[in-house]
């Protein structure tokens, strides 16, 4: 379950003029540091976060995240963030590979988003030391002795794919379990060029994920006038799951989750959505969002946008969450739907379960 491929969307996304209205009700969720060689800037660049940070009863959970945007990482590029509760560093070497580092230089404690990137390498912007892919300190410029073996920093296994650098987190430093998915749309002519779309909120990931299976507040959130707890299945398969919902009155929209972090959710004829969600913290997320349109619909893409993360949409959620408590037993009914299951799927991602 690795591609996202070969689906039908066939036929004439204009034929049916209520789709996009019932749509926009729906809700997707040189060893020296001398200075860098003439060609070869290092350009650095922080990401701030929009939320102060935020203690949750639920840690991160271990997944695939989506870090930077890949056009936001130009060869020579560091850039400092904030993610899976961590200072981070990710960096595009000259040759165009992406790294992903622990932000602290274990020497001193310097940031490493304040460093330059030389001959494959990132230099510590204070004593110059030398960092490999690896994290592994190569050279310290100024010492002939051996270099001590915890002169490292910790990396992380990057996958870059459907427009976002991705990054590889596990609380035990274990190896990926699973693989990014392939989107197809992204190279497809009869598609257009993802429309971006971001923001920071209070929410602990599993309880953003929640809502996917929480059907009841469909109609008291987002004013959807059915709640389709017959017309919905929620399946899994390891660390995937599949939402599948007929709309009211028209299509089938689907949900696939890779892990905690990453989803592919797909109107047919009508968009795509890559969505990345990412943990600031333990009770923030930052969601970088890719929205690709069929070339027809191109006209329609920011009123639909706007139906799935407007005041119908995800701003609809963002008090929710921000302000709710996390029962770890929660008093569920039968018209809950399948928030147990959910639960129990989910509890995989956290180290030790």
């Amino acid at each position: 379950m690795t591609d996202v491929t070969d689906h039908d969307r066939a036929g004439d996304p204009s034929a049916d003029a209520g789709l996009l209205d019932r749509v926009r009700e729906f809700v997707l969720p040189d060893g020296s540091p001398a200075p860098t060689p003439v060609g070869q800037p290092t350009v650095r660049r922080r990401v701030e976060r929009a939320l102060p940070p935020r203690e949750h009863p639920l840690p991160v959970p271990n997944g695939w995240y989506a870090m930077v945007p890949s056009a936001d990482l130009a060869p020579g590029d560091l850039v400092s963030i904030e993610a899976v509760g961590r200072h981070l560093v990710v960096a595009r070497h000259h040759d165009g590979t992406p790294v992903v580092h622990d932000a602290h230089c274990p020497h001193l404690g310097a940031h490493l988003g304040g460093g330059r990137l030389v001959d494959g390498t990132l230099a510590c912007p204070y004593h110059g030391w030398r960092f490999d892919g690896s994290g592994t300190c190569v050279e310290i410029p100024y010492d002939d002795g051996r270099i001590p073996a915890r002169a490292r920093v910790r990396s992380y296994p990057v996958d870059e794919r459907n427009g976002f650098v991705h990054a590889w987190y596990h609380a035990g430093d274990a190896e990926p379990t699973y693989e990014v998915p392939a989107l197809d749309v992204v190279d497809d002519d009869g598609w257009t060029a993802a429309h971006p779309w971001s923001t920071d909120l209070v929410a602990a990931l599993q309880e953003m994920a929640e809502n996917n299976v929480d059907y009841a507040h469909l109609k008291f959130v987002h004013r959807r006038q059915q709640v389709p707890d017959d017309a919905s299945t929620f399946s899994t398969d390891g660390p995937f799951s599949t939402v599948v919902e007929q709309l009211p009155g028209g299509p089938t929209f689907t949900r696939w989750t890779y892990g905690p972090g990453i989803a592919v959710l797909e109107v047919p004829d009508l968009l795509v959505l890559y969505a990345t969600t990412t943990p600031i913290d333990r009770g923030t997320c930052r969601l970088q969002w890719h929205f690709y349109f069929p070339t027809a619909m191109a006209g329609g893409a920011e009123a639909i946008i706007d139906g799935v993360v407007g005041p119908q949409g995800l701003e609809a959620d963002i008090p929710i969450w921000r302000d709710k408590a996390y029962w770890e037993r929660p008093l569920l009914v039968k018209g809950d739907g399948d928030i147990a299951g959910f639960r129990r799927w989910y509890a995989q991602f956290y180290e030790g379960a």
